[in-house]
């Protein structure tokens, strides 16, 4: 998330690559990253001396600053562009940035109007995919796979056994 809201405000895009980098390792350790020694972190591939420390932070204390500094910075808006398919930190920068929009329904209007397709990299085909996914994304709101809320169920059903065992 670091990474995409870099891209976004168009922070140093190095940076930005390497903790994208290392997230993406990180995800594929066989491992959960707490398991692992702290001196041991910093040599996984793409864990530098910066991102080791960030890494550290967030296991430590359970939140990043840097990360919580970018989320203040973005509008609430900007974040839900972030979870609908198709669209990435460069086309969200341009959406925000060049075509002042900030929110999934400002987003779904502009493309009913067409006036996506004006700017550069945001093609008939672009504006449709767009208008689609956002439509799907209003859709589901509110839905969750099971696989995402599998864990909070039976913790809920455990309690309600607690409170209630007849």
């Amino acid at each position: 998330m670091l990474a995409r809201l870099m891209e976004i405000h168009g922070e140093n895009s190095f940076k930005a690559k390497s903790y994208a980098s290392a997230a993406f390792n990180i995800e594929r350790l066989p491992v959960q990253l707490t398991d692992i020694e702290p001196e041991k972190i910093f040599s996984l591939k793409g864990v530098g001396d910066s991102t080791g420390k960030k890494i550290l932070e967030i296991i430590n204390k359970g939140s990043l600053k840097a990360l919580e500094d970018m989320v203040l910075k973005t509008p609430p808006g900007i974040l839900e562009l972030l979870s609908i398919k198709g669209l990435g930190p460069k086309k969200i920068a341009v959406i925000w940035k060049e075509m002042e929009i900030e929110s999934p329904g400002e987003l779904l209007y502009a493309c009913n109007e067409n006036r996506l397709s004006r700017y550069k990299g945001f093609g008939q085909k672009t504006q449709e995919s767009i208008q689609n996914a956002i439509s799907f994304y209003m859709q589901s709101l509110g839905s969750h796979l099971y696989a995402q809320i599998e864990a909070y169920a039976f913790e809920l059903d455990k309690i309600f056994k607690n409170a209630f065992p007849k």
